[in-house]
């Protein structure tokens, strides 16, 4: 199931810590930009820019109206960006509590909108190099933001499965992906460690989504490389690139263009967007 680098096309160039990716239905990539906007990617690499968020976003989705959800890890605001450039924040605490890190955000096909918060703490960075289970999980249903999960060592990506039983968690310092059960009112119950435990030694797993085959996609920024999480729990590696000639440092994974049978690559160095075809389509978002 490897991956040649030389498969791999980079779409577009200019943008700055494309962290989060996310594709529309009619073919644009969209990306998170360092500098508080959204970047546009058409197929053919042309690209544009919209809003003016501020802070540094970080994980984006699509809800099904097509707005860009951004969980912006640089102000502390999950917003909500249309495409005529206006935005409206969702989320700054929840019961009280600060969330200054959001993370990466998904939507649900109930419309409930889930979002990670890697740590209570200010200091990011001090979350990385300090490791404490003081991430969360946030669901904001109806407007109403409410804690699902806490005690997450640095919550990252997130995803939930194709019937919406069950909510995945990248707990990126404890190298390993977390899965619960999800109830009908949206609390988590059951936490369990999905996969290898630890992932691997340079594991630190940051974007996941899955494929239509069940298979849980993970990309490793310090190790430069993107595996996938087999059903039978095993971890796969797809995509190796150690002298970084493609992959610069990847964050987040997600899939599109027709049938979904592309995957496309945020990451934390690059400038454009890897992309390859993936042996299994994505699955299904609320916005395809």
């Amino acid at each position: 199931m490897n991956i040649e680098l030389d498969n791999v096309n980079i779409l577009g160039n200019g943008v700055i810590r494309p962290e989060g990716v996310m594709v529309r239905k009619d073919g644009i990539v969209l990306a998170a930009d360092a500098r508080g906007q959204i970047a546009k990617i058409d197929p053919s690499g042309n690209i544009s820019f919209y809003g003016d968020v501020g802070g540094v976003p970080n994980g984006i989705c699509l809800d099904e109206q097509g707005n860009c959800i951004i969980a912006n890890i640089g102000n502390g605001r999950v917003q909500s960006l249309a495409e005529d450039g206006t935005h409206r924040v969702l989320m700054t605490e929840a019961e009280g509590k600060a969330m200054p890190s959001p993370n990466f955000p998904y939507v649900d096909r109930k419309g409930r909108l889930w979002v990670t918060n890697s740590s209570y703490r200010d200091n990011i960075d001090e979350a990385l190099w300090d490791p404490a289970p003081d991430g969360s999980v946030v669901l904001i249903d109806q407007g109403a933001a409410r804690i699902a999960a806490e005690e997450i060592y640095f919550a990252n990506g997130v995803t939930l499965n194709s019937d919406e039983s069950r909510l995945y968690v990248a707990a990126t310092t404890q190298r390993a992906v977390i899965q619960y059960d999800v109830q009908a009112d949206g609390s988590l119950t059951s936490p369990e460690t999905y996969g290898p435990s630890p992932l691997a030694e340079m594991g630190h797993p940051d974007g996941i989504a899955f494929d239509e085959a069940g298979n849980l996609w993970v990309t490793f920024p310090l190790w430069n490389a993107v595996g996938l999480i087999t059903p039978e729990r095993e971890l796969v590696m797809v995509l190796e690139d150690p002298l970084g000639r493609v992959l610069k440092r990847p964050t987040n994974i997600c899939f599109g263009w027709k049938n979904r049978e592309t995957a496309f690559i945020g990451s934390l160095d690059g400038t454009g967007i890897p992309c390859f075809r993936a042996p299994f389509p994505g699955m299904r978002l609320v916005h395809q």
